[in-house]
């Protein structure tokens, strides 16, 4: 099974849109993707077909995070390479 990498600055960037309990379920929603690989792999990415989409949300302080993650599986059979996220927030209710 491959193993999700998630440079620091990645982390860095997503630590920077959620509180801390946040950012540690997105992070860990991430390094559970290998096991929903077979789901996502198929959503390339249109300007770059190493890329696959990932999407994940989640509630945190009253607002509902939606990021969008690019992932590189072509570079390496044993690892899902976090490249980039887009990060779109709004209030609930």
């Amino acid at each position: 099974m491959r193993r999700t990498l998630v440079s620091s600055e990645i982390a860095r960037r997503i630590g920077a849109c959620l509180s801390r309990n946040g950012s540690v379920r997105v992070i860990a929603n991430v390094h559970d993707l290998p096991q929903q690989y077979e789901r996502f792999r198929l959503l390339r990415d249109a300007d770059d077909d190493r890329l696959f989409l990932f999407f994940d949300s989640v509630i945190d302080d009253g607002r509902i995070h939606l990021f969008t993650f690019l992932v590189d599986d072509a570079t390496s059979d044993l690892h899902l390479i976090v490249k980039n996220f887009e990060h779109e927030s709004r209030a609930i209710g």
